[in-house]
């Protein structure tokens, strides 16, 4: 394999380029922005290099033949017998590199699938523990007067929060919060006071820099999460001070993905198969003021114990708005940390009181929410005080 360099106006045009070629299976190593340019690095087969040096091999032979040079006579028979046991012998060899192939694919198959059996026997085990739990806090909770301790003006806002899926003991928090309130109005700033003081927020679209690399449950939104991110920091310090890494995305049209975003956000993208490849390219990357790491869905459980050496990695954790309790509560399962958590497909409409459940008297503070997958809606600087007035103001628009 050799490396080739391709400069294209865009993303689009050094691709057609790349296929005219080399191929629709040659592979980008390499995609940034050069002198307002699309440079592409491409990994080519030497094959079609050896052919022509056969070919010229070829022709100073004939040619070393017309100057009188002798070359060994070879019987037809004897020819005919090399090619047919040369041939055996190469079917052979490509018989064992297909079956070594086939079980390399296999095995790969199989890690996959055993990792995902693993995430959804994990997931159902965290949902049947919430829910032995509820059931307990229901049964202790049967004498207890409940909402009749609240106000007959506020009853319908506790009505309504029975109706979302706020977990019991936070119900009967805020149940005995507003028990001397008189209206809606300061049950809701009561409320708002009340879950506020068991969150964090930090303002990471500010402080970022550095090496931030970024988990997530499959479709959660990470990619365009990162794109976005990528294209606020490059507006504020400069496109050639920021990079993409995918790192183990094996997902087919992963790296499509990332190298067409990084192209329309005009920062450099960067592949990394393993922690080692990681290592390097993060080395070399030294000198950008903020490298940002897209993982893998199905492997999102576990790079929260990455560590590489010498690198101050900050590790962010990206749900869904409509994210349940117990796919949320699998990433703090062991005591794990998060530098911030990012909110994707947050809207005014979407109930995050399962999101609220399971981070109360967690440590991990809250950063950014994005709305959608559009690189032009800008990212926001998520604060819980918002969160719970819109759900709260939500609730009370229904009840009046």
């Amino acid at each position: 394999m050799e490396l080739q360099r391709v400069l294209a106006k865009d993303s689009r045009a050094a691709m057609d380029q790349v296929h005219k070629l080399y191929g629709q299976d040659a592979l980008v190593i390499s995609n940034k922005r050069a002198k307002n340019k699309t440079e592409l690095i491409v990994a080519v087969d030497l094959k079609s290099g050896a052919d022509e040096a056969l070919e010229e091999i070829q022709v100073q032979t004939k040619k070393s033949s017309h100057k009188g040079m002798t070359a060994p006579i070879t019987s037809f028979d004897e020819v005919m017998e090399s090619k047919i046991f040369a041939t055996e012998d190469v079917n052979k060899d490509n018989e064992n590199l297909i079956e070594d192939l086939e079980n390399d694919n296999s095995k790969n198959i199989e890690e996959a699938e055993m990792r995902e059996a693993k995430e959804i026997v994990s997931l159902v085990k965290s949902e049947l523990s919430i829910m032995r739990r509820e059931i307990l806090l229901a049964q202790q909770l049967m004498t207890w007067p409940g909402i009749e301790v609240v106000s007959h003006k506020v009853q319908p806002l506790i009505k309504a929060l029975s109706e979302t899926s706020i977990s019991l003991s936070l119900k009967t928090l805020i149940t005995s919060v507003i028990s001397d309130t008189t209206n809606i109005e300061d049950a809701i700033e009561k409320i708002t006071e009340i879950v506020s003081a068991n969150f964090e927020s930090v303002e990471l679209l500010e402080s970022m820099s550095g090496y931030h690399l970024f988990a997530g449950s499959p479709g959660v939104g990470k990619t365009s999460m990162i794109a976005k991110l990528a294209l606020t920091k490059a507006a504020e310090i400069g496109e050639a001070n920021v990079a993409i890494v995918s790192l183990r995305d094996n997902r087919i049209g992963a790296w499509n993905q990332i190298q067409l975003l990084s192209g329309q956000v005009g920062v450099d993208s960067y592949k990394a198969n393993n922690e080692e490849s990681l290592k390097i390219i993060l080395q070399e990357l030294s000198n950008k003021k903020l490298v940002l790491i897209d993982t893998s869905g199905a492997e999102s459980l576990f790079v929260n114990s990455l560590k590489i050496q010498n690198i101050d990695l900050k590790k962010h954790l990206i749900i869904s708005a409509d994210c349940s309790e117990a796919a949320i509560a699998r990433y703090f399962e062991n005591n794990e940390t998060w530098n911030s958590l990012l909110i994707s497909k947050y809207s005014e409409t979407v109930s995050v009181w399962p999101v609220i459940n399971a981070l109360m008297n967690k440590s991990t503070p809250l950063s950014i929410a994005n709305e959608n997958a559009d690189l032009q809606t800008p990212l926001k600087n998520l604060k819980i005080r918002d969160l719970v007035v819109k759900n709260l103001k939500n609730m009370q628009l229904s009840l009046v």
